[in-house]
C-alpha cells in the first residue's frame, strides 16, 4: 500500500481482513451441530414473525432482544444453568435466529459459563443498594440486558463491527474540535465511541451498555473469579453509575449529530471492503480504483436501502394497521356504542384506514440519492482514507443553558407551537364530528406513524451528504410537524415498555406455547424412532 494511506486506515484494513476471515471459520469445525427438526422450527418461526409484527424494531437488533427476552423467561422457570443455556440455543435455532445443523454443541457450554457469571452476580447484589432509581427490576434489566449481548458476542463475534468502529473513532476525532476544558480526554473518547455506536452501528442502550461495560471492566470477559464476581455485585450501584454517566452526557447529542453527517462515508468504505474481499490491497493501491469500488458500492447500497426501506415500511404498517384494529375494537366501539350512543363509522373508518397511509405517503416521498452525491461520498472516502481533510474541524459546544432568558423564551415559544399544532388538527377533526376517544386515538396514531415515518426515512437518508435545500414551505413544515414528531417520540419510547399486546404474547402466550414446540419436536423424533425400527 503507499504511504499515501494513512497509517489508522492501513490497521484497519488489515482488522478488517482478518475480522472476516475469523468469521468465517468461526463456527466451521468437526464437532457435533445443534440440530433441530425442519416442522417445530416452521412453527416457532412463524411465531416469532408474529410477534415482531406488535414490536416495531430494528432488524440487526432482533435476535440480540430474543436472547433477552428467552434468557429472562428461562431463568424463572429452569433450575440448572445448563438447561437454560441448551434451551436459548434451541429456541433462537428453532426461530431461525441462528442457522440449523451449523452451530458447534460447545456453545451450549460456552453460554452456561456466561450465564452462571451473571446468575452469580445477581444472586450477590446487596438487598439494600444506595441509588434509590436502581430497583430490582431496573436492575435484573440492566444486567439481562448486558448477558444477551454478551452470548450474541459468543454465538457470533462483532470482529468486523469493531474495526469499523475503532476506525470511525478515529477519524472523528481527527475531524471535531472541542473547547478547552469542556472535557476530559477519557470523557471525550468514551462520547465518540458511543456516538458511533449509536449512529454508525445502530446499537440499542443495551448493546452500549455492554460496550462501555467490556471497556471499564475488561477483567469481566477472561474467566473472572468468584472473588472478583462478588466484589462488582457489591459495587454494582456505582459501577452502573459509571456507565449510565456517560450515556447521559448533555455533549452526547452534538457527538452524535457530527457522526451522522459522516455516516455515508464509513458506510460505504464497509461495503467497499466486503464487496472486495479477495482483492483489497489492489483496491486500495491507487485513488481510481478506490473510486470505481465506491461507485460500485454505491449503487449497490442503495438499491439495497430501498429493499430495506420497503422491509421496514411493510413492517411498521402491519404493526400500526393490527394496533389500530385492536384498538378500535377495545376503546374505540365501546366508547361509540355505549358512552356516546351510536358508531361513528366515518371516523372509525378514517382512523384505521389513515395510519398506515400516512405511512405509505412517507415511504414512497423517499428518493435514491443522486450521482452528484455518490461523488461527494467518494471525495469522503477518500479523505478518510488518506487521512487529508477539506473541511475545518467541526466545533462541538457546550450545551445550552437551560436558565437563560433566551431558552426559557424559545421553550414558551416551542409550547405555543405545539398547542397550535394539534389545536389545528382538533379542529378540523370536530368539524367532522370525532368524539373525545376518536381524536384521542387518531391524534395518538398520527404522531407514533409521523416519528416511525421520520426514522426509516432517516435509515434511507444516511446515505446522502448533500445538505438539505431549506426555503420557506420546508421552514414552515418544520415548524408545523416538530411537536408531533416530539409527541411521537415521546410516545414510543414511554410506551414501548408497556406495549399491551407483546405483554400477552411474551408473559401469557409465549411460555406454554414454546413449551409445546419442544414436546412437538420430541414426540416428531420419538415417531421417527418408531418408525426406524418398523422399516
Amino acid at each position: 500500500m503507499p504511504n499515501l494511506i494513512s497509517e489508522s486506515a492501513k490497521v484497519f484494513i488489515e482488522e478488517y481482513k482478518d475480522a472476516l476471515d475469523l468469521s468465517k471459520k468461526y463456527n466451521k469445525t468437526d464437532e457435533e451441530k445443534i440440530k433441530v427438526h425442519q416442522v417445530s422450527s416452521k412453527v416457532a418461526f412463524l411465531y416469532e414473525k408474529i410477534r415482531n409484527s406488535v414490536d416495531y424494531q430494528e432488524d440487526h437488533l432482533l435476535r440480540k432482544i430474543a436472547i433477552k427476552r428467552i434468557l429472562k423467561r428461562r431463568l424463572m422457570t429452569e433450575k440448572n444453568e445448563k438447561d437454560v443455556a441448551k434451551f436459548l440455543m434451541y429456541e433462537l435455532i428453532r426461530a431461525r435466529y441462528l442457522p440449523n445443523d451449523a452451530i458447534p454443541e460447545i456453545r451450549i457450554e460456552q453460554i452456561r459459563e456466561i450465564i452462571d457469571k451473571y446468575t452469580l452476580l445477581i444472586n450477590n447484589i446487596p438487598e439494600i443498594i444506595d441509588n434509590k432509581n436502581s430497583d430490582t427490576d431496573y436492575l435484573y434489566d440492566w444486567l439481562t440486558g448486558i448477558a444477551s449481548c454478551e452470548i450474541e458476542e459468543r454465538i457470533s463475534p462483532y470482529n468486523s463491527e469493531k474495526a469499523l468502529v475503532s476506525f470511525s473513532q478515529k477519524v472523528i476525532k481527527e475531524k471535531i474540535k472541542i473547547s478547552e476544558n469542556l472535557l476530559t480526554e477519557e470523557d471525550l473518547n468514551y462520547q465518540i465511541y458511543i456516538a458511533v455506536l449509536r449512529n454508525l452501528t445502530k446499537s440499542d442502550i443495551s448493546l452500549i451498555r455492554y460496550r462501555i461495560f467490556e471497556l471499564k471492566h475488561p477483567e469481566w470477559f477472561f474467566a473472572p473469579s468468584e472473588e472478583l464476581i462478588i466484589k462488582l455485585s457489591k459495587n454494582i450501584d456505582w459501577l452502573i453509575g459509571d456507565i449510565e454517566k456517560q450515556l447521559n452526557n448533555p455533549l452526547g447529542e452534538n457527538f452524535s449529530r457530527f457522526v451522522k453527517k459522516n455516516l455515508a462515508y464509513f458506510t460505504i468504505l464497509e461495503n467497499v471492503m466486503v464487496n472486495n474481499i479477495n482483492n483489497i490491497d489492489k483496491i486500495f493501491l491507487h485513488p481510481l480504483h478506490i473510486e470505481d469500488a465506491a461507485k460500485e458500492a454505491c449503487i449497490k447500497k442503495y438499491k439495497e436501502a430501498k429493499v430495506k426501506l420497503k422491509r421496514a415500511a411493510t413492517r411498521s404498517i402491519v404493526y400500526i394497521f393490527l394496533t389500530k384494529i385492536i384498538l378500535a375494537i377495545l376503546l374505540e366501539l365501546p366508547f361509540d356504542k355505549y358512552i356516546i350512543g351510536e358508531i361513528n363509522y366515518f371516523a372509525l373508518g378514517i382512523n384505521i384506514i389513515f395510519p398506515p397511509l400516512l405511512m405509505l405517503l412517507v415511504v414512497i416521498t423517499i428518493k435514491v440519492p443522486s450521482k452528484n452525491n455518490t461523488a461527494l461520498i467518494i471525495q469522503g472516502i477518500k479523505e478518510v482514507i488518506y487521512g487529508k481533510y477539506s473541511a475545518a474541524p467541526f466545533l462541538i459546544k457546550g450545551a445550552l443553558n437551560n436558565s437563560s432568558l433566551f431558552y426559557k423564551f424559545f421553550k414558551f415559544f416551542y409550547l405555543l407551537i405545539f398547542v397550535m399544532s394539534f389545536g389545528i388538527i382538533i379542529y378540523f377533526l370536530n368539524l367532522i364530528e370525532f368524539n373525545i376517544m376518536s381524536i384521542g386515538l387518531f391524534l395518538f396514531f398520527v404522531s407514533v406513524v409521523s416519528y416511525f415515518g421520520i426514522r426509516i426515512r432517516q435509515n434511507a437518508r444516511e446515505l446522502v451528504v448533500l445538505k438539505r435545500k431549506e426555503g420557506v414551505f420546508t421552514f414552515a413544515s418544520d415548524i408545523f410537524s416538530m411537536p408531533i414528531l416530539s409527541m411521537g417520540q415521546w410516545l414510543s419510547t414511554k410506551l414501548s415498555s408497556i406495549n399491551l399486546f407483546v405483554f400477552i404474547l411474551d408473559f401469557i402466550i409465549e411460555a406454554p406455547f414454546k413449551t409445546f414446540v419442544e414436546v412437538f419436536e420430541e414426540w416428531i423424533y420419538y415417531m421417527k424412532e418408531e418408525r426406524d425400527k418398523i422399516y
